[in-house]
């Protein structure tokens, strides 16, 4: 596998664009959840977007809408070579303008339907606001932040009125194996805080715990416990950051039973204690 990759951003990090292109397969290393907004577009090739619970097969020409703090992950589908442009902003970011832009950031980000499949005539439109996005970025030059906060706001609200125009639900599982994966990750997430095992799930959706972790890791790119600990992780930043609940508290609330195990897990994918994210995040 070889990878051309050229990033840029802003020396506060409240933007960030990059453009990759991959020969060869690849998947996605390390685990992934944020508190910025994303905006993934695939330029060329095809990839499986594992988002939360379920899988989006996605190809040339489509968008990707990551909310703040989602996990997501992007995987082979045995096609090699693609490339790709991410686009990174924080809600302090693009807030500035003020306006509709709570509204339309709902709808682009928070309409449970991520993938978006644009036409010819939008995809050329699209490409082109991100090639000067990517030049701006470059270039940094008189104004640049402004420019390219202008451009971003530009494509939003092309999106968002595009969505109006053309909101059509196109996520279908990419296979009965993907199906069954979503059907595990949704009852994971809905029952987190309780005491989960490979072997109780197993039995529960009528399958061997051998084939069960397989499978998984194949379709989410996360072993079983890693996408249980970043469910739980996700969810303990969050009550830290919006409560004064005891970190003890929540690390039971979040399904651990030792504070010390949580503590490790939460540094481990956080790179932070939990006092040291509440310190920073509360």
């Amino acid at each position: 596998m070889t990878q051309l990759h050229c990033e840029f951003k802003n020396a506060v990090n409240t933007f960030k664009v990059s453009n990759k292109k991959v020969s060869g397969h690849y998947n996605m290393a390390g685990n992934h959840f944020h508190n910025y907004y994303e905006i993934y577009y695939l330029l060329s090739g095809e990839r499986y977007y594992f988002i939360k619970d379920r899988t989006f097969y996605v190809t040339k020409g489509d968008l990707i809408f990551i909310d703040q703090y989602e996990l997501h992950k992007t995987t082979d589908t045995g096609v090699p070579d693609h490339e790709r442009v991410l686009i990174y902003f924080t809600e302090d970011f693009i807030m500035t303008r003020g306006g509709m832009l709570p509204e339309i950031l709902t709808l682009l980000f928070k309409n449970g339907n991520p993938l978006v499949r644009l036409s010819l005539s939008g995809r050329n439109f699209v490409e082109d606001l991100f090639r000067k996005m990517l030049q701006e970025a470059q270039v940094k030059g008189t104004g640049y932040e402004m420019a390219f906060q202008a451009l971003l706001m530009q494509f939003l609200v092309y999106m968002a009125r595009y969505l109006e125009q053309n909101q059509t639900n196109i996520f279908d599982h990419p296979s009965p194996m993907h199906q069954k994966v979503s059907e595990v990750a949704q009852y994971i997430n809905g029952h987190y805080s309780e005491t989960l095992t490979l072997t109780f799930l197993s039995k529960r959706f009528f399958i061997s715990p051998y084939y069960l972790s397989r499978i998984f890791k194949e379709v989410t790119g996360f072993s079983f416990i890693e996408y249980l600990n970043n469910i739980r992780i996700k969810e303990a930043q969050k009550l830290l950051r919006e409560s004064r609940t005891k970190v003890i508290t929540i690390a039971e609330k979040v399904g651990f039973g030792n504070v010390a195990h949580f503590g490790r897990v939460f540094k481990g994918i956080t790179g932070q204690t939990p006092l040291q994210y509440r310190k920073q995040n509360g």
